[in-house]
């Protein structure tokens, strides 16, 4: 088991860890390389796919971009910008790319014309679109003109990183991060007392999971116990474009404006989900929803933040709209973070589907961060 690096914890956060570029040859490495570009785009792309590019010539890396922000250019026009500020001629080359090339007109143009038109001979694919304007005629397409195509190189991680991407275009729905820290006997702590299940230097690290959404959620009683502000603090540099939304479910509306998850903070706004019609709170938007678990209706509310181009949320607790998630089959991955300790409470019951498993760990002194999807 790896120990725990703020390197690792972005890995955890995005769907990894990835394959090591060092570690491979051949077309596997330089997709591995793809993949890393990738990673620049999470958290900041959405709801287009944080897809990266590497183009090669002679086994030399002479290009390499990455999708960060929809309506800007995509990952493989970033590599060709790249390749002609070093200098490189990207005719012959051969373009590494983790998912399959848009073939439509968009908000930007094909990126399959601009890689026949630089005179890229070759195209490795990790990955083929499921957007039903793409879904193989990227692929098509380049054949058609003489461009060699592979696909499926490193397929599975590269399904795996796009897989709130391919979600969100068969289904609609954002995809959802549940976290929680737990004791050693699976408590939260003893109700009413605010426990440190993790140390600081884990809890900043576990702000990668922040990073690599575009909202968090978390339920009334979380509000209440611990006054949270629920911003995104991870230490990299934040984009102006990058809005993270902090939404609370608050059926009722019983909560008051004094919390501090209601003061203003920029590019990240409130939200408050609502069953029922309450007073307005100055600055927070209201989400009016059906009733349902946890006051509201879940499913509701994940195409609501869809709407808002939300393609990851991730939901901090507590317990109960843990569960409640869970229950509802509307989860895709939970992250634990399990304390050699006993907290002292009574133990979550937390049924997780049967077809998730143990997918990564990592190490920290007192406990492990375990990824389950």
């Amino acid at each position: 088991m790896r120990d725990l690096t703020p390197a690792l914890a972005w890995e955890l956060a995005t769907g990894g860890p990835w394959p090591e570029p060092e570690a491979l040859s051949g077309d596997e490495r330089f997709m591995a390389l793809a993949l890393r570009q990738g990673l620049q785009g999470v958290g900041l792309s959405s709801p287009n796919p944080p897809v990266g590019c590497v183009l090669v010539r002679d086994d030399r890396v002479i290009g390499q971009g990455a999708h960060t922000r929809a309506g800007d250019p995509h990952g493989e026009i970033m590599a060709l910008r790249d390749a002609e500020g070093r200098g490189e001629d990207p005719r012959g080359a051969t373009a590494y790319i983790t998912l399959e090339p848009c073939c439509h007109h968009g908000r930007t143009p094909p990126c399959t014309e601009a890689l026949l038109r630089a005179g890229i001979a070759r195209v490795v694919v990790g990955v083929r679109d499921p957007n039903p304007r793409v879904d193989g005629g990227g692929l098509a397409i380049l054949r058609a003109q003489g461009c060699a195509v592979a696909e499926g190189v490193l397929g599975e991680a590269c399904a795996r990183f796009h897989a709130p991407f391919f979600k969100l275009i068969r289904t609609g729905l954002p995809w959802v991060t549940l976290k929680l820290a737990l004791g050693s006997d699976g408590s939260l702590g003893a109700p009413g007392q605010r426990v440190e299940v993790t140390p600081p230097p884990v809890q900043a690290l576990a702000h990668a999971l922040r990073r690599a959404s575009e909202a968090i959620l978390v339920g009334r009683g979380t509000i209440e116990a611990d006054d949270p502000r629920l911003t995104d603090r991870w230490p990299g540099p934040v984009p102006a474009h990058r809005t993270f939304w902090r939404v609370v479910l608050d059926g009722q509306g019983r909560l008051g404006g004094h919390h501090a998850i209601w003061q203003p903070v920029e590019g990240q706004p409130p939200i408050r989900a609502l069953a029922l019609d309450a007073a307005p709170l100055r600055g927070v938007e209201d989400l009016h929803l059906p009733p349902g678990p946890g006051g509201c209706s879940l499913r509701h509310l994940l195409h609501e933040l869809a709407a808002k181009g939300v393609g990851r949320l991730l939901v901090e607790g507590g317990g109960t709209v843990i569960a409640a998630f869970l229950r509802e089959g509307l989860a895709d991955e939970f992250h634990r973070f399990q304390s050699s300790h006993p907290t002292g409470g009574i133990p979550l019951s937390l049924a997780l589907p049967s077809a998730w498993s143990l997918r990564a760990e990592a190490a920290f002194e007192g406990g492990t961060w375990q990824v389950f999807r």
